[in-house]
């Protein structure tokens, strides 16, 4: 049966909710626009302190109906209550697993109706659904979608040679992780970022835009993981 993973438990498996009904709003843009008296149009300032657009959260809402609810009503609510109003967890949905929402979820008591068993849960979520397995993890193949999945780089050993590595970006602009064993280096293209010992170093600089970013890895000996979480819209 479909439905909705809270945290590490499953609308379904764990409390025998049936998913009837979901609507997974997307999030407003941050514009801002500046008028002048005498200029025909307004001036756009949304992406003039930063070079993409942000977002505000997004809305999820869940409609879950209940088999014997007259007789599992209480417990079920109580159940739920304890463990997810209020809280803070991932959310993943069965048919998109490739991606989990961040937020705050919540019972709607407004919603719920005792009396033909139906209960809403509404998460409040930040903008970007995240990679469940972004670059640097391990892969598990019966989660990964064809349809929109990205087999990341996950890790290299260094033999004294140059590697050149292509990184997939997803829409939001992400600073990856570099974790090194030994001393290496790293050339994004005109700067070159040097890892005086084996550490965990994030570059800020690095901007890994949409699509493939490649990178130029340099050491004489040990590994370079580089992580990183895809996220998109």
């Amino acid at each position: 049966m479909k439905g909705i993973t809270f945290g590490n438990k499953h609308s379904y498996n764990d409390f025998g909710l049936i998913l009837s009904q979901k609507e997974i709003g997307f999030p407003e843009p941050k514009t801002e626009y500046l008028s002048i008296i005498g200029r025909d149009g307004d001036i756009d300032l949304t992406t003039v302190l930063c070079d993409e657009v942000k977002y505000g959260n997004r809305i999820l809402t869940f409609v879950f109906s209940m088999v014997d609810y007259r007789a599992r009503w209480a417990k079920v609510c109580m159940d739920i209550a304890h463990y997810l109003h209020g809280q803070e967890m991932k959310i993943i949905l069965d048919e998109d697993k490739t991606f989990y929402y961040l937020g705050r979820c919540k019972i709607n008591s407004y919603q719920s109706e005792k009396a033909i068993g139906k209960m809403v849960i509404k998460c409040n979520v930040l903008p970007y659904k995240t990679e469940t397995h972004g670059a640097g993890e391990e892969w598990k193949w019966d989660e990964f979608s064809f349809v929109n999945g990205v087999i990341h780089f996950n890790k290299t050993t260094m033999t004294g040679s140059p590697k050149y590595i292509n990184l997939i970006g997803r829409k939001k602009n992400t600073s990856p992780t570099f974790i090194c064993t030994a001393p290496a280096k790293a050339t994004f293209g005109d700067t070159v970022f040097t890892f005086s010992k084996a550490g965990t170093y994030t570059i800020p600089e690095i901007k890994l835009i949409e699509g493939a970013n490649q990178i130029k890895l340099e050491g004489n000996s040990g590994t370079i993981t580089i992580k990183y979480e895809g996220k998109v819209l």
